[in-house]
């Protein structure tokens, strides 16, 4: 049954786009967990908002180019400020003041399909992470997917070492370290406009 619903919904989203291009706006609410010598720690920050417009007549023929979210360094906050002062510093804040989530093209019509075909199993995005002046490929699993006329939403998640971006984690008089991999949670938010 819910299968069913989800299927018309995304027909009734498709069909009532067919004489425009698609733009979505989007934003997203991230949360990071990390762990260190003395004990775990979780942070939060908002990426910056953004839209996703389609090239082309339609949305069917439509492609989303190459889209970038954006998190502001300066805006990540641990509920800590001597600890948020240390990650600031470890990202380079004045320097690298922002960490991007960059795209290859997209296929709204593709993606609202494949995103029905794993409507109870989790999926796949991938995309380039840049901290810094390093890219890393991220495979985040998706899921928890919402369709309506008006918005989609979805729920992703990926585990990011510090290391393979070239961040030393920091450390508190030298014996009380950050471990290296930290989760990353996002609910992002797409509505249509």
């Amino acid at each position: 049954m819910k299968r069913k619903i989800l299927a018309s919904m995304i027909v009734f989203l498709l069909l009532a786009t067919t004489a425009t291009a698609l733009t979505l706006e989007g934003s997203c609410d991230i949360r990071f967990f990390g762990q260190s010598t003395l004990h775990g720690f979780d942070g939060k920050v908002a990426c910056q908002p953004f839209t996703l417009s389609s090239e082309g007549e339609t949305e069917k023929t439509g492609i989303i180019r190459q889209p970038v979210v954006r998190v502001l360094v300066a805006e990540m906050d641990t509920d800590n400020s001597a600890r948020d002062k240390k990650m600031h510093a470890m990202f380079e804040q004045q320097k690298y003041p922002q960490i991007q989530g960059l795209f290859a093209d997209l296929d709204p019509g593709l993606i609202l399909q494949q995103l029905q075909a794993v409507e109870t199993a989790p999926g796949h995005l991938e995309f380039d992470l840049q901290i810094r002046e390093i890219s890393q490929r991220v495979q985040a699993l998706t899921r928890d997917l919402e369709v309506t006329p008006e918005q989609i939403s979805f729920a992703m998640e990926f585990t990011l070492s510090l290391a393979s971006v070239g961040l030393q984690p920091p450390s508190v008089l030298g014996f009380i370290k950050v471990d290296d991999q930290v989760q990353v949670k996002a609910r992002v938010l797409l509505r249509r406009q």
